[in-house]
């Protein structure tokens, strides 16, 4: 298959002359004529490269380029900025925003053609090392699978054929609960699993954060029945609206929460708060007094099943990293044995996709 490259310049001559010598260099071309169209392109038609000049109407190069590289599944399409500005600030702030290279107009198509040469390169050197770190994520995650059914099937197994015997009746109902116990496990990795496959990708739309945070904190008060758990909010008041998932964030959310359920034994207290933070970013943080988790399980909780206490699938943090991540944000853990821990999830100024629009009903867990 050709390499697809995207041409973004609202220079009709431009576009018709770098067109020419990509077509030339065996690549497939598609054109934009504005940040807009680029991004409703990149949805479309997912190039492996894009041209974008720097000042156009409607959305300048700087912006798109920061909208493509807030967004987990077009931040790593290699893109370089064709501008007629050639101060070192305006070069440092394509860079910074993530410009992959600069070309100066006006330019040589020989050396756009060997720079889009050296870049692709770069890409599938790229996608080869991700390719090969699913394949290694897939591997650990089989085998956490396996291991997560082999203990269930094993006791399941193992009750069953206990109650064929006469001489164990009166344990029946042991044996029956045991069983009952075991097969809720597996229902609850296959439901955690059926949540990754879910997730794979987040759509973003403009919504209230603290509706989403108010709905997962009522229906983590219903899971955690049983305990004597004080939950408390501390919400911004009124925060503008953000551009988010309101589905995946909150199973996010909610499985944070409910691993600080799953941490306190038998009475506690969890607080979830939303604070600001810098350039309209802004923090949620889950706090609960619960037993804690030592140093090293701390650098590994994000992988697939890698658990503390907490008997299970060990999905469920990977799913709200994943989530967070696709958001543009980033997850912290602080923890200490007796004592709790608190996570914080940085959420920043995302952005919204093309066609965007309100956000849709936050729905029950």
């Amino acid at each position: 298959m050709k390499p697809r490259v995207l041409i973004v310049d609202d220079d009709a001559q431009n576009v018709l002359l770098l067109g020419e010598k990509m077509r030339a260099d065996n690549y497939e071309v598609s054109e934009a004529r504005t940040g807009i169209e680029a991004l409703a392109a990149v949805e479309k038609y997912r190039p492996d490269i894009i041209l974008m000049d720097v000042m156009m109407p409607e959305m300048d190069g700087y912006e798109t380029l920061r909208r493509l590289k807030s967004r987990e599944e077009t931040r790593y399409i290699p893109v370089v900025m064709l501008t007629g500005m050639g101060e070192i600030e305006d070069r440092v702030r394509g860079f910074e925003v993530g410009a992959d290279d600069y070309i100066l107009k006006p330019f040589s198509l020989r050396e756009v053609s060997a720079r889009v040469k050296s870049l692709l390169r770069m890409r599938a050197l790229q996608t080869k090392l991700i390719d090969s770190e699913k394949m290694a994520a897939l591997g650990g995650m089989v085998d956490g699978i396996a291991h997560e059914i082999r203990n269930p099937l094993t006791t399941i197994g193992g009750m069953a054929r206990r109650m064929l015997d006469p001489d164990t009746t009166a344990k029946h109902a042991e044996y029956a609960d045991r069983i009952i116990r075991s097969v809720e496990r597996l229902e609850k990795m296959l439901q955690r699993i059926d949540e990754y496959k879910r997730i794979l990708s987040s759509t973003l739309v403009a919504g209230s954060i603290n509706r989403v945070i108010e709905s997962t904190v009522r229906d983590a008060r219903e899971f955690s029945m049983g305990k004597s758990i004080d939950f408390t909010t501390k919400l911004m008041p009124d925060p503008p609206d953000i551009s988010i998932d309101s589905v995946n964030l909150k199973i996010a959310l909610f499985n944070i929460v409910q691993n600080a359920i799953e941490a306190i034994e038998e009475k506690g207290e969890i607080v979830v708060e939303t604070l600001p933070w810098s350039d309209q970013t802004f923090l949620i943080k889950i706090t609960d007094d619960g037993v804690g988790i030592e140093g090293d399980q701390v650098r590994n909780i994000f992988s697939p099943f890698q658990t503390s206490k907490i008997e299970g699938a060990g999905l469920g943090l990977t799913i709200s990293h994943r989530i967070v991540s696709d958001h543009g944000g980033d997850i912290r853990v602080e923890s200490k044995p007796g004592v709790g821990t608190t996570v914080t999830v940085c959420m920043p100024p995302a952005v919204l996709s093309s066609g965007a629009g309100s956000e849709p009903p936050v729905p029950a867990t």
